[in-house]
């Protein structure tokens, strides 16, 4: 058996990694061609080889793409480690030293004012650091934060589903609230505006089974309503700031997704608030791992940046 699996491994290639690696970040064959500039067919062949080599698949094929199996989730631990030791050796050898990199997942919330302001102050504190920024949802993210690829998350606390193994760190309160693009005929009396009024106009909200369409859905159930009749659910911010300027509509969203706009007058804020609608946001932390000092140097910044939405 041995001299077998010998001879099948000795077939193993770093092209083999690579394109294991790359297709398990992105769980998609389109994506990770792309990132290595490849095409999919190579891409296809390799992962082909490689489960051949092991003699079991590394991946389930879903409508959604490529998700891991269990034996695709340990080979993945061992040639992330192992192709970041032979990075890393490559500089010493060169006479370079590592580039440390900071890794974090940030939620929607955060991505245009906390991340944005200690980003700005780690880079300009470490300029020697890569900093990586990663967007998408909830589980994915916590997921990259239990695989190590990530330090820490910066967003709203996560539902109880996702808490077993991580610890959140508060940093300041904010609401969901109501708003509309400034034509909209609610602008001209925001505080006159009733939930009954803004069940009568097509609303933007969350989508379902997302931490902040929860507290919307407690805030509405506790006032007898149920969910809106007419609405558009996503959690893509930037399209409900689009959609507000040019349509006729009442948006549920986070009020970090649009302080600008309000600042601005681009949108306008509606007075309807409620205990449900308040969520805490700070830094969700992997419970099991230390911070690297340049992913420490962050959370610093981090803190410092928060006092300013506190």
């Amino acid at each position: 058996m041995l001299p077998a699996m010998t001879g099948a491994f000795a077939r193993l290639r770093m092209r083999h990694l690579r394109c294991f690696q790359a297709l398990a970040r992105h769980s998609s064959v389109s994506a990770a061609a792309e990132h290595m500039n490849s095409s999919q067919p190579a891409l296809s062949r390799a992962l082909a080889e490689l489960e051949g080599i092991i003699g079991q698949p590394l991946f389930l094929r879903t409508g959604r793409g490529l998700s891991l199996t269990e034996a695709g989730e340990s080979l993945r631990r061992h040639v992330d480690a192992a192709l970041s030791q032979l990075e890393a050796g490559t500089r010493s050898a060169a006479g370079l030293s590592p580039v440390p990199v900071v890794a974090v997942g940030m939620l929607p919330n955060v991505a245009r004012t906390l991340a944005v302001a200690a980003a700005s102050r780690f880079k300009a504190a470490a300029p020697q650091a890569d900093l990586r920024l990663y967007w998408a949802g909830v589980p994915e993210l916590v997921a990259r934060l239990h695989r190590s690829e990530i330090d820490f998350l910066l967003g709203r606390l996560l539902a109880l589903d996702y808490m077993p193994g991580v610890r959140f760190e508060h940093l300041y309160f904010e609401p969901l609230i109501f708003v509309v693009g400034r034509d909209h005929p609610f602008a001209a009396q925001p505080d006159a505006v009733t939930l009954d009024d803004i069940r009568a106009e097509l609303v933007v909200v969350p989508m379902p089974d997302t931490i902040i369409r929860r507290e919307l859905d407690k805030f509405t159930t506790a006032r007898g309503l149920g969910a809106f009749p007419n609405k558009i659910e996503t959690v893509s911010f930037e399209f409900t700031r689009s959609f507000l300027a040019g349509n006729r509509a009442v948006a549920c969203v986070p009020l970090g997704a649009v302080r600008q706009e309000i600042a601005d007058g681009r949108v306008v804020r509606l007075s309807l608030t409620g205990d449900e609608l308040m969520g805490s946001v700070g830094i969700t932390h992997a419970t099991d791992r230390k911070l690297s000092p340049e992913a420490q140097l962050l959370v610093e910044h981090v803190r410092e940046a928060a006092q300013a939405y506190a």
